[in-house]
Formats: structure tokens, C-alpha cells, sequence
């Protein structure tokens, strides 16, 4: 939750810096009334909470096997897609997609089983493995967007959305105590939720700038392990993005 806070104070601080660099910039405010399609184009910067891990042999010892916790430590990393839609006045319906992708550090768990690359079983207790490998997450979404307009080139906006999230974790690989082991290969698509805010800076009626902040969350998506069971990953990130909109 303090990173959680600390992000978006950072992206809010963000949006205050932008205000000066885009205010010298000629503008027009667009018709509050118009209607039309549009299309937009983003990149910028994502990341994600520490994933929970949950699986059939990743578990609390002194509990057993059902209670599986642990926790997944990855990298911030470029995100970036495109979305198009309509709009009716200030309100838009749009449909969105994105792709991230981020490299697997290490997760921690009171006790992990696994199989090594030699074919030997271990369980090793208040583990730290080490892993090598990516999380690709592509994500595809329709959003309601809510437009502040008040005859002013700033343009506030709101939104949310539902959709799907496809999440793959291609050949990875790790190492615990000293024994490698191959953790999984395989991916999930689960049902995805997110919300947005942020503002657009409109430089003429057809074209704007964004400025925008997504909080994502994924529901758990599940991955076999080597040992024939499965896991979960508990997902939600933060994204930061500056992009262009073309109203026709």
C-alpha cells in the first residue's frame, strides 16, 4: 500500500510538471456537443504490486498443503496500446488493448517443492528462489470514459473498465540452494477490471494529448508447476501513460 500511495503521488506530481511545458502550446476547446469517432495511441510506464503466490506446493509448512502463500518480486517495464471508439458530447465508449511485459526476480515462501533439472525432488523451507524469465501480460478491455469539458483546452476524464487479460510466463526457470529447477510454461486468461483518470490537453477540435493513470487487477491467473500441481498469481498495477487522440 506505500508503494501503491507513493506512485500515485508521483504520477499527480507528474501531471502538475506537465501544466507549464504544454501551457504555451496554442489550444482550442472543442464542442462539448459533438459527436464522433476517435482513435488514440499511448505508451509509458508500468508497475505492479508485489503478486501474492498461491499454489499446491508453494505453502505454509505448518499448515500444509492448501494454504499456499508466498509473494513475487518483478521489474517496472515500458506498456503501451492503442484503443478506439466513439463519443457522444462527454461521454465515450471505446475499446482498448495493451501489452507490458516483466522480468521475474524472486518470490519468497515458507516452503517450496519443486524438481530440480537432474530429476531430484527437494522442499526447501523459508525459501528464496531466484527466477529468470518474463511475465507478458496482453490485455484487451471496454471502457465508459466520462469528459470534463468546460470550454477550456484542459479536458479532465474518468473511466473504467472490463475485459480480459492473457498472461504467459514462458520458460521459467530458477534456482534454489543452489538446485535449478524449470518453475512453469504455460499461461491463463482470466477476467480483468480497471479504472482511469487522467486529462487531455486539446491543441485544435481533431487533436489532443493525454495524460492518464490505470489501476488494473487481474483475476489470479493459474500456472502449472513441475511437479503437476498449479499456482496463482494474485496481479494489480499502476500505469502512467502520455499518448495522442484523433477525434474525425
Amino acid at each position: 500500500m506505500v508503494r501503491c500511495a507513493l506512485f500515485t503521488s508521483a504520477t499527480l506530481a507528474a501531471l502538475s510538471a506537465a501544466l507549464p511545458l504544454i501551457g504555451g502550446f496554442p489550444a482550442q476547446a472543442a464542442d462539448p456537443g459533438s459527436n464522433g469517432p476517435y482513435l488514440r495511441a499511448f505508451g509509458g510506464y508500468s508497475l505492479l504490486e508485489q503478486p501474492s503466490f498461491q499454489g499446491d506446493n508453494i505453502t505454509n509448512g505448518s499448515t500444509g498443503n492448501g494454504t499456499g502463500r508466498g509473494s513475487l518480486s518483478t521489474s517496472g517495464g515500458f506498456w503501451g496500446g492503442a484503443a478506439g471508439g466513439y463519443h457522444w458530447g462527454v461521454f465515450r465508449l471505446e475499446g482498448m488493448g495493451s501489452y507490458e511485459s516483466h522480468s521475474l526476480g524472486a518470490f519468497d515462501s515458507p516452503q517450496f517443492s519443486y524438481v530440480d533439472t537432474g530429476g531430484r525432488r527437494h522442499t526447501d523451507l523459508n525459501a528464496h528462489p531466484s527466477l529468470s524469465g518474463d511475465l507478458r501480460i496482453f490485455t484487451g478491455f471496454l471502457n465508459a470514459v466520462l469528459d470534463v469539458k468546460f470550454g477550456s483546452a484542459f479536458e479532465p476524464f474518468i473511466g473504467g473498465g472490463v475485459g480480459f487479460a492473457h498472461v504467459t510466463m514462458s520458460d521459467v526457470t530458477g534456482s534454489s540452494n543452489g538446485n535449478a529447477f524449470k518453475l512453469t510454461d504455460s499461461s491463463d486468461t482470466v477476467l480483468a477490471f480497471q479504472a482511469l483518470a487522467g486529462f487531455a490537453y486539446r491543441f485544435t477540435p481533431t487533436f489532443a494529448a493525454e495524460l492518464g493513470y490505470r489501476f488494473v487487477t487481474l483475476n489470479d491467473p493459474s500456472f502449472k508447476d513441475n511437479l503437476g500441481g498449479s499456482f496463482d498469481l494474485g496481479i494489480e498495477g499502476h500505469q502512467a501513460w502520455l499518448g495522442l487522440r484523433v477525434d474525425f
